[in-house]
C-alpha cells in the first residue's frame, strides 16, 4: 500500500479468504489478514489473524478398533489417593460391588480399546501473532525478532488419556465415560476402557519467540554465523469435553499418551566457514517437565519419580563443497547424551519428546549434488 514513504519504508496488507466444500461434512469458509508495516529500513512489524479448519483423517475416521495395555491404575484400587473425591470415587466402586480391599492384577496396565471414529468433526481453530525484526544497518549482518503466538482450536481431534477417562468416571466429574468401561463379572478388574478417536473440548496455547541472527566476516576466507532461537511457552491449556474444566499443562509431560509440552526450548547454532569448508555447531536445550496423568500432577509421595529435569544434547558436523556437490560429516549427541527415564513399557523414555538421543551417540556421512 505504502513505499519510501514518510514513516512507511513498507506497508503491506495481505488479506486472504477460502471455501471448502465437503461431502461428509459440507461447507467451510476460512480467512487470514496479515499486516507487515516497516517505519524505516532498521525495524519492522508484524501481525496476522485468521482461521483453520481441518478435517478428519480417513486413519481416524475409519481405522480399525484394536486393544492397547495403556499405563493407568484402576482408581477402586488407589481409592485414598484422590484426597477429597476419594468419598465420591469409594461410593462409585461400592455402587459396582468393588470391595473395599481390591487390588489390581495388571500391574497398572489397563485393556484399553482404541481406534477410529466414523462421527468425528472437523476442528476449527482460530490464530494470532504478532511481533518485530530489527536490522540496524549500522551492525551489517544482525538480525534480532521478537514474536507473540496465540493458537485457539475448538472440537480437537485426539484419543482421551485412559487415567483420565478412569478419574472423570469415577470420581464423578463426567459419569458420561463410565458407559466406556467394562469390568469382568467374576473378578471385577477392568476388562476394557473405550478411548478412541473424539472430539475434545479444545486447545489454548501461546508463547513467545525470540530469535538472533549474526554473521560477520572475521578475514577474506573466513566467516562466523550466530544463530539462537529460544522458545519460551506461556501457556497450554486442554480441555477434553465441550464446557468443561480446562487443565493447565505448560511445563507438563503427560507420560501415559507420549506429549510433553517444555515451559523453555533453546536452539543454539554456530557455524565457522573458510572457502569451500565449514564446521558447524549445535546445542538444544529442552526444559524440564513435571509428570501429569491427564488430570493431575505426580508428587514425590504419589509417583516416586515425578519429573524429568532438562536436558542438553551437542552435535558438530564438518562440510565441504565442490562445485555442485556437497560432503557432510558430522556427530549426532557428541557427549552420548541418554534420554532421561519416563515411564513407558517399551523404552523407558519418551520417544517423541527425547527420541533423537535414543541411538546414543552416533556418527553420519552424507553427500549431495544440486542439479
Amino acid at each position: 500500500m505504502l513505499k519510501n514513504a514518510f514513516l512507511a519504508k513498507d506497508l503491506t496488507i495481505d488479506a486472504q479468504g477460502r471455501y471448502s466444500s465437503y461431502n461428509t461434512f459440507g461447507g467451510a469458509k476460512n480467512w487470514k489478514v496479515a499486516i507487515n508495516w516497516a517505519p524505516n529500513r532498521d525495524i519492522r512489524f508484524r501481525g496476522t489473524l485468521g482461521t483453520s479448519y481441518r478435517q478428519p483423517s480417513v486413519y481416524q475416521l475409519y481405522s480399525g478398533q484394536q486393544l492397547s495395555y495403556e499405563f493407568a491404575n484402576d482408581p477402586c484400587a488407589q481409592v485414598s489417593s484422590y484426597g477429597a473425591s476419594s468419598p465420591m470415587v469409594a461410593a462409585s466402586c461400592a455402587r459396582q460391588g468393588i470391595p473395599a480391599n481390591f487390588t489390581m492384577v495388571t500391574a497398572g496396565q489397563v485393556p484399553t480399546l482404541q481406534g477410529g471414529n466414523g462421527a468425528l468433526k472437523p476442528e476449527t481453530g482460530r490464530t494470532y501473532t504478532f511481533g518485530t525484526v530489527l536490522t540496524p544497518h549500522w551492525v551489517p549482518g544482525l538480525s534480532l525478532s521478537a514474536e507473540y503466538w496465540h493458537y485457539t482450536v475448538k472440537n480437537m481431534i485426539s484419543a482421551i488419556g485412559t487415567q483420565y477417562l478412569l478419574d472423570q468416571c469415577y470420581t464423578g466429574a463426567n459419569t458420561g465415560y463410565c458407559s466406556g468401561i467394562i469390568r469382568n463379572n467374576q473378578n471385577q478388574q477392568i476388562q476394557t476402557a473405550s478411548a478412541l478417536y473424539e472430539n475434545l473440548g479444545g486447545m489454548r496455547t501461546g508463547g513467545l519467540d525470540l530469535d538472533l541472527d549474526y554473521t560477520f566476516r572475521i578475514t577474506r576466507h573466513d566467516r562466523l554465523s550466530l544463530s539462537n532461537n529460544f522458545q519460551q511457552l506461556i501457556s497450554y491449556q486442554q480441555q477434553y469435553v465441550p464446557g468443561g474444566q480446562w487443565f493447565n499443562y505448560d511445563g507438563r509431560l503427560l507420560y501415559n499418551n507420549n506429549s510433553g509440552q517444555p515451559r523453555v526450548r533453546n536452539y543454539t547454532t554456530a557455524t565457522w566457514r573458510h572457502d569451500a569448508f565449514s564446521f558447524t555447531y549445535m546445542m538444544n536445550y529442552t526444559g524440564g517437565m513435571v509428570w501429569n496423568d491427564q488430570s493431575v500432577d505426580l508428587t514425590k509421595d504419589t509417583g516416586g519419580r515425578y519429573k524429568t529435569p532438562g536436558i542438553f544434547s551437542h552435535d558438530i558436523t564438518l562440510g565441504y563443497q565442490l562445485n555442485r556437490w556437497s560432503f557432510q560429516a558430522g556427530v549426532r549427541n557428541l557427549f552420548d547424551k541418554k534420554p532421561p527415564y519416563v515411564v513407558d513399557g517399551a523404552t523407558n523414555t519418551n520417544v517423541y519428546q527425547y527420541g533423537s538421543l535414543i541411538m546414543g551417540r552416533n556418527v553420519f556421512l552424507q553427500a549431495g549434488v544440486n542439479f
